[in-house]
């Protein structure tokens, strides 16, 4: 019996060993060079906030729906700008798609409603996800190249 019970202590440390080894296990943490401009610091703060969880109506800091993130980060480069998605997607000037840069916004058509986010680079973009919270997406992505609506920008 005693055996039994060295064995199972055993065999519980090493799956704890396991388990925690596998919490500390390495994120991949992708890195984007921005221009020293508005549009770069605007996107390096909309970057730092990577995680913060999405609450509809939320205008952060602690969390954001999408035209929050924009309005929030928009705000701390002291660039006024409209509450919601809809007027933030009417503010400043259309730009095509070659001539997008780190700032510009990225609007899309979803459940009938407008979405919002910030680009990065030629690619992509940072906004507030409803399942993920803030994160960086791809608009090559085939989920988001079906709903793109344009680009616009305020800079």
């Amino acid at each position: 019996m005693a055996k039994k019970r060295k064995a199972l202590f055993k065999i519980m440390a090493l799956l704890s060993i396991l388990m925690i080894l596998a919490a500390c296990a390495l994120k991949r943490v992708r890195l984007y060079e921005t221009p020293d401009t508005v549009g770069g610091d605007i996107v390096r703060a909309a970057l730092s906030l990577q995680g913060k969880p999405y609450r509809s109506g939320a205008k952060g800091p602690d969390s954001f729906d999408c035209s929050g993130l924009v309005y929030y980060v928009f705000k701390l480069s002291r660039v006024a700008l409209p509450v919601t998605a809809e007027a933030q997607g009417a503010a400043g000037y259309e730009k095509g798609r070659g001539s997008v840069g780190a700032g510009d916004f990225v609007l899309f058509k979803i459940d009938g409603g407008l979405h919002i986010g910030i680009m990065i680079n030629e690619n992509d973009f940072v906004h507030a996800s409803r399942s993920r919270g803030v994160a960086v997406d791809g608009v090559d992505a085939a989920y988001w190249q079906r709903r793109l609506v344009g680009f616009r920008s305020v800079l």
